[in-house]
């Protein structure tokens, strides 16, 4: 009886274990399928870390209970190495950083910044970082007035509809707008001369989920109570505003890549608030073109974006392959807005 009982224990175990390695996957399949074709079933990918964690928790319980399973977590781990790798790398040691030939760049989503001191905060750190190029989303017109800072900063200006260029290298005419569907969002690119070569600099800030901070609550406790009735009520108009950025990203993303196949043969660096996790059509489509700077050097989930039990990562910044990247970190320091900023330096490889 107990040996009969025990089988069927293992059995339901074994099930769901398989399920979850299933749903993995699935999420994995669904970052080649364009979020406008599918967009609420899309947002299934934003589950891939439970599902993540849930097949570690299968390991450990089959490492304490039933060892010679342990094969099957790991087994289903390892089909999707790479795309675990995207989401969490495991770098344990920056590499180090090249005294000369290095391009330090940040990328931040400022989030419209409303008080005298989330603005000062921001002009302080920008100010110690001391990056040649800076890349902004949410800008607004704060920059309009600051001449006199951009001056004694060494900085030119570039700036549309909210996504602005700061830049110490020179400028090689105008920004380019990138075309394609959207409610309020942008992507700009902009030439930079950078020793003695043309750079592309493509700056983004994907559709927006344009959630309120009544909203954002309620995904928090969909997660920590999802059979609540008030949850249940209002979940279906979350889902509706997630999936509906969800589908103009896919589009927005299929434009940028165009643009990027356009110009493949310069070099290009491409980064923003792309509004999309590692495992999600955005993410995977630049990764098959550019490199991810996190993924090459960073190490654990690297939440940019984390207001109230909200934390993943939506800010990416890509290179081309003629870069390599040293060092890229994210200064949870910074308190002056939503999003944290993304901070990287690159060498030039040599030819």
């Amino acid at each position: 009886m107990f040996r009969c009982l025990k089988r069927i224990s293992v059995g339901l175990v074994l099930g769901a274990n398989l399920c979850t390695i299933l749903l993995m996957w699935l999420c994995v399949a669904l970052t080649f399928v364009s979020p406008e074709l599918i967009p609420r079933f899309s947002l299934l990918t934003l589950a891939f870390p439970v599902f993540l964690c849930a097949d570690a928790l299968f390991l450990v319980f089959w490492l304490l209970f039933h060892a010679r399973l342990a094969w099957v977590p790991i087994a289903g781990a390892l089909v999707i190495g790479g795309y675990i790798l995207d989401y969490c790398p495991l770098h344990l040691g920056s590499s180090e950083e090249p005294a000369d030939s290095t391009l330090s760049i940040i990328s931040f989503n400022i989030g419209h910044m409303t008080t005298d001191e989330q603005r000062s905060e921001l002009l302080s750190f920008l100010n110690i970082a001391d990056a040649d190029i800076v890349c902004l989303q949410e800008a607004g017109k704060f920059f309009n007035t600051r001449q006199e800072w951009l001056d004694s900063a060494g900085y030119d200006i570039r700036q549309s509809s909210g996504v602005a260029f700061l830049s110490r290298l020179p400028f090689l005419g105008d920004t380019i707008h990138i075309a394609y569907p959207t409610r309020s969002n942008h992507s700009l690119a902009c030439w930079i001369g950078c020793g003695g070569d043309s750079l592309l600099i493509i700056n983004n800030h994907l559709e927006s989920n344009k959630l309120s901070p009544e909203e954002k609550n309620e995904y928090t406790n969909a997660i920590i109570e999802p059979h609540r009735q008030t949850i249940k009520n209002s979940s279906h108009v979350l889902l509706g505003k997630l999936s509906e950025a969800a589908a103009y990203r896919g589009p927005q993303t299929d434009s940028i890549c165009a643009f990027i196949d356009r110009n493949a043969r310069h070099s290009i660096i491409l980064c923003g608030d792309l509004n999309d996790t590692p495992i999600s059509y955005t993410y995977q489509r630049l990764a098959r073109r550019l490199t991810s700077a996190y993924r090459q050097t960073g190490s654990g989930p690297g939440f940019t974006y984390t207001q109230r039990s909200f934390p993943v990562r939506i800010d990416h910044l890509f290179v081309s392959e003629d870069w390599t990247c040293t060092s890229c970190r994210i200064d949870r320091t910074v308190s002056s807005s939503d999003h944290y900023p993304l901070i990287v330096r690159l060498s030039k490889k040599v030819r």
